[in-house]
């Protein structure tokens, strides 16, 4: 079962947004668990939302814990984060829950 994260950092200010942006995009490459699916959307000047799609649970929890040692070293640039995450579901055009 797919399975998704989503983390909406509100950072401190523009510049932190994108100090932490850059060093991200540099980092997960190399790092992070691989995905199925990556995006990034900033919802304001200081915020983005983070949104990963995972084969599975299990590949979601160990790439949450190595993501979790990215975001407390770079804790100085950010003011808040709300993470998500849980099923993936099937959104194409009559599906149906079983």
């Amino acid at each position: 079962m797919k399975y998704g994260r989503v983390v909406n950092i509100e950072f401190k200010s523009k510049e932190d947004l994108v100090m932490f942006r850059n060093k991200w995009s540099s980092w997960w490459p190399e790092k992070a668990t691989p995905v199925l699916s990556r995006t990034s959307i900033r919802t304001s000047e200081n915020s983005l939302l983070l949104l990963a799609i995972y084969e599975s649970e299990e590949k979601a929890e160990e790439a949450r814990q190595v993501v979790d040692i990215f975001f407390q070293e770079n804790a100085e640039h950010t003011h808040d984060l709300i993470i998500f995450h849980g099923e993936v579901m099937n959104d194409e055009p009559y599906a149906v829950m079983a």
